[in-house]
């Protein structure tokens, strides 16, 4: 029994251990503005998630990530608590579904990304959750991409 005990203490130990929560930036007030989660990965330290916040403490976004890039499911709030936005992260890049709320919590927006660019249909919605529109992406003649390099 006390070698279970034992056992299960030194793995509590080494977990704990291994998770690092680091408050990266604060407001002059001195609360948090922004807390990152770490854990030690081959001998370095990865972060795993991320809470900004507003300056009342009440969470701004919060999301994980994966080998140092955004990774499933981030959501952002307003202010007052409500929800602003959530949408879904694969490597880092946007990837699956994407909604946005008014102010007052009714769908503002609902779409789907693919590696960062909008696909499909896209809903809009006015602020008593109305359908008022959609944009099918797909059809939307994209910019071309700007050469860095060029001079304008």
């Amino acid at each position: 029994m006390n070698r279970i005990l034992l056992i299960t203490l030194l793995a509590i130990l080494a977990f704990g251990c291994s998770h690092k929560k680091v408050i990266e930036a604060t407001y002059e007030n001195g609360n948090p503005r922004v807390v990152r989660y770490y854990h030690k990965k081959a001998g370095k330290l990865m972060v795993e998630r991320e809470i900004v916040y507003y300056q009342n403490k009440q969470v701004k976004m919060d999301g994980k990530f994966k080998n140092e890039e955004r990774e499933g499911i981030w959501k952002a709030w307003y202010e007052n608590g409500i929800l602003w936005s959530e949408g879904e992260y694969k490597a880092g890049k946007r990837n699956g579904l994407g909604i946005a709320y008014h102010p007052n919590g009714k769908k503002y927006i609902e779409g789907l990304y693919r590696d960062d660019a909008r696909v499909g249909a896209w809903k809009f919605y006015d602020t008593t959750g109305v359908l008022t529109h959609e944009v099918n992406f797909d059809l939307v003649p994209r910019m071309p991409e700007r050469d860095p390099g060029r001079q304008e």
